[in-house]
């Protein structure tokens, strides 16, 4: 039976050449990156993107592309002089990266074999991460694998919400035999190069990076940097943080157009961010986008991918952090990295600044507040309860209240009204006793709001009224942090004012309080 032209012409047209550059970096990331074989990067094109193309057709874009995967001599001969210096010092070989990817280590070992020179490094070669591939969400075991494999099927297993399942197989020669296929997270090959690129830009920030400066940063950027910012009254990275809080919590509550504003001077600020502290750039992105937010998904996913476009922008395509970062914002992976990157980014910081250094501090909390997200109680509370002891012999005594707010937070979120009153407590007693009477990170204005919420939920309304007050002077003369607005404050004065019989306008109150309501309408 003869075929139809029809049917003969259909075979032989490929994807056009706008489908080929859509799929570009695709198909480098799982062919070099991933270093996957191209039947394996062909497999997954067809089946999550529904790219059809034929292996010759591949084989002459790879080469139209000029996408080099074997090494040269040369390079051979410069990474195994790398690796062998990493043995020498003992540190680890796999960390180890060439053109932005890690080094495969075989092909390394057998350069070695016809070297000499390298010939000692071969017993330290004799398992590679090329021992294990992952190509398929479901791994099975059918032989005793490597010590490595072992390793990495175990770790694989662990990290599974499910336990993994054991099935009999029937064979031929053998009989029943017992096979382990385990249930891997969402792709646990994108969690592991994940974590890998997440160490290499810690690498990268404390080696190679030379943040800018902020007067640098006001010349190249003059219509970013805020009026506070300039005025050191507080920095980029903190802005940058509050600015994202507050616009999630003005989406919540309905408040669109405040929302949109935030995120807006957020996107605006992620450049010289990247520029000057991209380490804490992305504390504040894993600490906001630790927990999946409701209802607003798509938002999420789309403030994380400008993030990630912005930085291969900035720093390209190939850099470890534009990596990292792109991998969270487009892998459905995000639940299973968080906790890792951000231990990355602190254990960074600990083996190169002093314990009281205040951008350890800072990230110390980000991290305590993203595992009170996760509802990772305990081990948010035994590392706040350390942060609170180390911060009582630190320079700043308001740190120590800033470690106290994030244990307060803590018990909040469990519903421990008598724990939580406690440290609101301590925190005024510790302001008053501070000299400098400084209220960085409004943590006096929290406890000032816990207990009125406290005192107004048993009837006390007079004790309430005095906590409004105080809560209204600090947040309306020093600079908003995270919490209720001085407007927010003023109305719930307004309403503990009502329930006692005082009938005051919010107006009336800002008279008698000695101030002007139109600063708090700005």
């Amino acid at each position: 039976m003869t075929e139809s032209p029809q049917g003969a012409q259909s075979r032989n047209i490929g994807p056009t050449p706008d489908q080929w550059a859509e799929v570009k970096d695709i198909f480098t990331h799982l062919y070099i990156s991933e270093n996957r074989k191209l039947k394996d990067v062909r497999h997954i094109l067809s089946s999550r993107h529904g790219f059809n193309a034929s292996e010759k057709m591949f084989k002459r874009r790879i080469a139209d592309w000029k996408v080099r995967k074997n090494y040269k001599a040369k390079d051979k001969e410069n990474i195994a002089r790398r690796v062998k210096a990493f043995v020498d010092a003992g540190q680890d070989v796999h960390s180890l990266s060439f053109q932005g990817r890690p080094v495969k280590l075989d092909r390394v070992r057998r350069h070695c074999r016809t070297d000499k020179r390298f010939s000692e490094l071969l017993e330290h070669l004799s398992h590679s991460p090329e021992d294990v591939t992952i190509s398929d969400p479901n791994v099975k075991q059918d032989s005793p694998p490597n010590a490595l494999a072992s390793a990495r099927l175990w770790q694989a297993s662990t990290c599974t919400p499910e336990a993994p399942d054991v099935q009999m197989e029937e064979t031929q020669s053998h009989g029943t035999r017992m096979s382990r296929t385990i249930s891997l997270p969402t792709d646990f090959h994108a969690v592991e190069k994940t974590i890998f690129h997440t160490r290499e830009a810690v690498s990268w920030h404390f080696i190679a990076f030379r943040p800018l400066k902020i007067r640098e940063l006001e010349r190249r950027f003059p219509q970013t940097i805020s009026p506070e910012v300039r005025a050191r009254r507080i920095d980029q990275a903190s802005e940058f943080w509050l600015k994202l809080y507050h616009g999630y919590e003005h989406m919540e509550q309905g408040r669109s157009l405040e929302a949109w504003t935030a995120f807006d001077r957020c996107c605006q600020m992620i450049q010289p961010l990247i520029m000057s502290a991209p380490l804490h750039l992305v504390s504040c992105l894993l600490l906001h986008f630790a927990t999946t937010w409701q209802g607003l998904n798509d938002l999420q996913h789309s403030l994380l991918d400008f993030v990630s476009s912005m930085a291969r922008q900035v720093l390209g395509q190939d850099h470890p952090l534009a990596i990292a970062l792109s991998m969270v914002a487009t892998a459905d992976i995000r639940d299973h990295v968080v906790e890792p990157m951000m231990g990355l980014i602190i254990e960074g910081y600990e083996a190169r600044r002093k314990f009281d250094n205040p951008s350890l501090f800072a990230l110390q909390v980000d991290r305590i507040d993203m595992l009170r997200k996760r509802k990772n109680f305990v081990k948010a509370r035994t590392l706040c309860q350390k942060l609170v002891v180390d911060s009582q012999t630190m320079r700043k005594q308001k740190r120590h209240r800033t470690a106290l707010a994030a244990l307060g937070r803590i018990y909040s979120d469990q519903g421990k009204e008598l724990a939580v009153e406690a440290i609101a407590h301590r925190i005024l007693d510790n302001e008053r006793a501070d000299p400098l009477g400084s209220n960085s990170g409004g943590t006096s204005s929290w406890a000032c709001d816990q207990l009125a919420t406290l005192y107004m939920h048993r009837g006390e309304n007079t004790a309430a009224e005095s906590y409004l007050r105080r809560a209204v002077y600090l947040t309306h003369h020093r600079y908003p942090n995270r919490g209720p607005s001085a407007m927010a404050f003023l109305q719930r004065l307004g309403f503990c004012l009502q329930i006692q019989g005082k009938q005051q306008s919010v107006e009336q109150i800002c008279e008698d309080m000695g101030l002007r309501i139109q600063d708090f309408k700005t």
